[in-house]
């Protein structure tokens, strides 16, 4: 928890460097996700860094939807019942001042933690 709050600091300050930017960083997010709060927290971070520099005069970033593409599939429990293998595919649409951006983000369960990559191409 406190990794996560000094993630969010670090974004915060970061975003007022940028002049008066607003980079919504409300979980749980619109729509359907699986991901938990922390993982949508961190999805949210690595969109908004990928989308400002495609518009830079946009200083107003919000996720308006998420949905699930593909649900968990390829998945393995430990004997605890525990996911410990698999992925899923979900799209996630931001909104930058006005124009939606959609991103496909495919997460990977791991034994440890569960990763994710969001796919830049989509956006070219």
């Amino acid at each position: 928890m406190k990794k996560l709050l000094l993630i969010a600091f670090i974004f915060f300050v970061s975003a007022c460097n940028q002049g008066l930017a607003h980079y919504d960083l409300s979980v749980p997010v619109e729509g359907g996700t699986i991901a938990n709060n922390e993982l949508q927290f961190l999805v949210i971070q690595k969109a908004y860094k990928i989308l400002a520099p495609k518009v830079p005069t946009c200083s107003d970033f919000h996720i308006s939807n998420t949905q699930i593409l593909h649900y968990p599939y390829d998945v393995k429990k430990n004997k605890k019942g525990q996911y410990i293998k698999g992925y899923w595919e979900e799209l996630w649409t931001v909104n930058a001042c006005g124009s939606s951006k959609q991103l496909p983000v495919t997460f990977y369960i791991k034994k440890r933690a569960t990763q994710f990559q969001i796919d830049t191409n989509a956006l070219q």
